[in-house]
């Protein structure tokens, strides 16, 4: 597999002392999750994997709120 200059730069990040959420983002295929998998065979911390293909779309005009939460434009 190819490594990418990125993945030195998040594996170094994912690796500071102080944590903060990472976020892998790009267009469809470009090497997002390979570069995640390199990049957790580097480093030996806990993790999980959430992938946004199966995203439900929730349309909020229809879901039921409270009156105290409903907004008006």
């Amino acid at each position: 597999m190819i490594e990418r200059a990125q993945l030195q730069v998040i594996t170094k990040r994912i690796q500071e002392p102080r944590k903060f959420i990472q976020v892998l983002m790009g267009p469809r295929q470009v090497g997002k999750t390979t570069m995640a998998s390199q990049m957790l065979r580097k480093v030996n911390i806990p993790y999980i994997f959430e992938s946004a293909d199966a995203v439900i779309a929730v349309n909020l005009n229809s879901a039921p709120l409270s009156s105290s939460r409903r907004r008006t434009c």
